[in-house]
Parts: C-alpha cells; structure tokens; sequence
C-alpha cells in the first residue's frame, strides 16, 4: 500500500479541465483515494462558499475532512465547524496595500472568510467575474475603517493581465516585507500574510494529523502551488504547468485536459 496519506490538490488547471469540470475518472481515483483513507485535500485560492459545490460533488464532508483555501491562509474541517491554521493581515497592512493599489489606479478587495469587501466603487470586470466564480458577495465600503473588525485572510487586485504585470512590478518593498505576493491567474494578483501559503498549511494540517510530511502528495500547476509542490514529500506538476513548478516537483503527471491528477492517483497512491 502507498505511504501518501494526504494528498493536496489545486482546483484550477489541475483538479478541473478547461471545460471547467472534473473529468469522471478524476472524480472516480479521489472516491477510491477517499475509501482507502486518504485525506484528499483541495487547495485552493478559493474562500469556503467557492468550493463547496466541489466539496459535495467529490464526497468530501464532515469534520474529518479538511479543505485549504485563500491559497494557505485559511485550513479547516471541511463542514466548517474547526479552523486548524490561519494566517491574516492587520488593517494597517491592508491600508498602506489599499494606498499603493490607489496610486496604480487598480482596482483591488479583500477578503474574510464569507464576503469581499473594496473601497472602489466601480468594480472592475475581472472581480465580478472572479466574485460569481467563488460564489463570494461583494460589498462596497466608503473608507478603509470601515474593516477594523474584518478578519481580513488576503488582498486580490483585478485587471488586464498586462496590468497586474506592470503593477507586480512596482510593489514597493514596505509592502513585499510583511506580505507575500502571489499570481494565482492572470487576472489576479495575491497579497497574503507572510506565514499563509498552500505549503505551511499542508504541513498544519500533517502536524495536526500526525503525519510525517514525506507521506503527502501535492498536485497543482501554478505559481501559487509552488510552496505546497516543493514543501510535499511527493511534489506532482500538472503536464500543463508552468516551467517554474515544473522545476520544483518531483515527477510530471499528465494535463488537466486527459485528467492527470487522476493518472498521479493511480501511479503513486492507489
């Protein structure tokens, strides 16, 4: 029998094809995975309510089954009721990211575990779209302290992809000390806490389950999967990531496209 216990897989590019579905021999290899008693892990930059139609349809319920989102600030049961690792930002990082994003004249939200909030009022295409994706309710504030009493998990900036390149760029180092910046697609442009990354939440969630961390698997395909590739025992990168994660994992599965993660199942767990 495998020694993977858990396995840590990302949604988009890796669990999901470009049809944005999990191809059934995915969804059958995780079931499988499931009944032999591997924890099946979806990490994602996702909030809760924007991967739980996943979580049903997979069979991943209850209060031993864990899910990672915000891309590692956030680790818990996968019915909710437990957080087991959380990493957020204070108000006055939020504010001098906010300032920043104002001076660029990029749109950007954060959010807690239930809802986005922003101070723009004109709400760029690509945070509708995101906001719809996640299922995650967007409200409009008038100025910054109207968030003292959010736990705020990360800032997300949207626009072109050609922008945030051009923004990336310019994040000043007061801002790169205390927060880590992330692409997790092209459209948006991450700011976490320091200690929030898919990586130290897998290796919580190992510590919490006493689980040497050489006995977990991670799946994924972009820079945001970097840290929980390179932290697993057993680090996969999609057939379709890119070359960066790539050259951290330690074995290539096939693309999301002819369901790799299921062929990574297969190969080195079941």
């Amino acid at each position: 029998m495998s020694e993977i216990k858990i396995v840590s897989i990302d949604i988009d590019g890796t669990l999901i094809n470009d049809e944005r579905q999990i191809p059934a021999d995915v969804k059958a290899t995780i079931h499988r995975a499931l009944e032999q008693g591997v924890k099946i892990v979806i990490t994602t930059g996702r909030p809760l309510p924007g991967v739980q139609n996943i979580l049903d349809e997979l069979g991943i319920e209850g209060s031993d089954q864990y899910v990672i989102t915000h891309n590692g600030g956030l680790m818990q049961t996968a019915d909710g009721s437990r957080i087991l690792f959380h990493a957020s930002l204070d108000l006055a990082e939020y504010k001098e990211l906010n300032s920043f994003m104002s001076e660029q004249n990029t749109y950007i939200q954060v959010e807690d575990q239930l809802a986005a909030y922003t101070t723009n009022h004109l709400i760029h295409r690509w945070a509708s779209y995101e906001n719809a994706l996640v299922n995650l309710p967007l409200h409009v504030v008038n100025d910054d302290d109207k968030l003292q009493n959010i736990e705020i998990i990360k800032g997300i900036a949207n626009a072109e992809s050609d922008e945030l390149d051009d923004v990336q760029a310019k994040v000043p180092a007061s801002i790169l000390d205390k927060m880590s910046v992330i692409r997790s697609t092209a459209n948006n442009l991450e700011f976490i806490n320091k200690n929030a990354s898919k990586g130290n939440a897998l290796s919580a969630l190992a510590e919490v389950l006493n689980i040497d961390i050489k006995n977990t698997m991670a799946i994924g395909d972009q820079e945001n999967d970097f840290s929980m590739i390179e932290r697993a025992g057993l680090g996969v990168a999609m057939g379709n990531a890119i070359e960066k994660i790539k050259q951290v994992a330690d074995v290539e599965t096939d693309t999301n496209n002819n369901s790799g993660v299921a062929r990574a199942l297969e190969d080195y767990v079941l």
